[in-house]
């Protein structure tokens, strides 16, 4: 592939997510507004997230050590409601496609028990069912990256500690593709944090809002002033985005909607 080429199919990848228009207002406890760490560092975010929203309902310690095989079959063990947990040190998680496995079949589990024994309400299964299709995505990512001289090492099962020693703290340069940054950026944001509304604009003109139902009364309005300040800032950003990577790539038709990817 030439240097065009690598450059245009990147931009391909841009045009693609500007086909449509996603708009989230969540709510979010503890916030930090910090930035999305290295890849590496965001995937033990995002594990360790996950981890302890699923922890806060079943018993995670014996199922850790399953193998593969075992956790399709696993049956949940689940806690008492609303009991608080502490530290989960015998859960250990790494940059590996290992923990997110295990943290995928532990969602579908979870969603696949016999509904007499059903412990979650409507939020928590929609968070169940985020954290199942994310860690999907994340698999097929860290297995696609695996391959990367710049990223292997980092990504075979490293734990936080392993991240912070000093031989491993100078492998932290890798790029990632623009497809994978913008997934693995979504993912860290939304967490398993509840969204109260969203809006989607497609190109052709249709859009589609939802609003979680059950939001308290002295909440909603406070949230459709925020949903709506959110929008109309996304709007003049997606139409200023779209127009600068048209203007350098071409047309929008040749683009974004081929049905061929450029370069491949």
């Amino acid at each position: 592939m030439t240097a065009w080429e690598s450059f245009r199919s990147s931009f391909y990848d841009i045009g693609r997510d500007l086909l449509s228009l996603e708009v989230n207002t969540i709510e979010k406890p503890n916030l930090t507004a910090r930035k999305m760490p290295v890849l590496p560092h965001a995937l033990l975010d995002i594990a360790e997230q996950y981890r302890d929203f699923l922890a806060k309902s079943l018993y995670l310690e014996s199922y850790w050590a399953l193998s593969g095989t075992q956790r399709e079959a696993w049956r949940p063990a689940w806690r008492t409601s609303g009991r608080e947990i502490g530290q989960q040190p015998g859960l250990l998680l790494t940059t590996g496609v290992d923990t997110f496995d295990k943290l995928r079949w532990a969602a579908a589990r979870a969603l696949a028990c016999d509904p007499a024994e059903e412990r979650i309400n409507g939020p928590q299964r929609v968070i169940l069912m985020r954290i199942r299709r994310n860690c999907d995505q994340l698999k097929k990512m860290v297995e696609e990256l695996r391959e990367d001289a710049a990223w292997s090492d980092l990504l075979n099962e490293r734990t936080r500690r392993d991240l912070l020693e000093a031989p491993m703290r100078r492998k932290l340069r890798g790029k990632l593709p623009v497809d994978y940054a913008v997934m693995l950026r979504k993912i860290w944001d939304m967490g398993v944090e509840n969204v109260f509304m969203q809006t989607v604009i497609q190109l052709d003109g249709d859009v589609l809002t939802r609003i979680q139902e059950g939001i308290s009364e002295d909440k909603r309005a406070f949230v459709l002033k925020a949903h709506e300040q959110s929008l109309e800032v996304s709007l003049k950003y997606w139409e200023t985005l779209f127009t600068i990577v048209q203007q350098i790539a071409g047309s929008i038709t040749d683009l974004f909607l081929s049905k061929t990817r450029p370069g491949r």
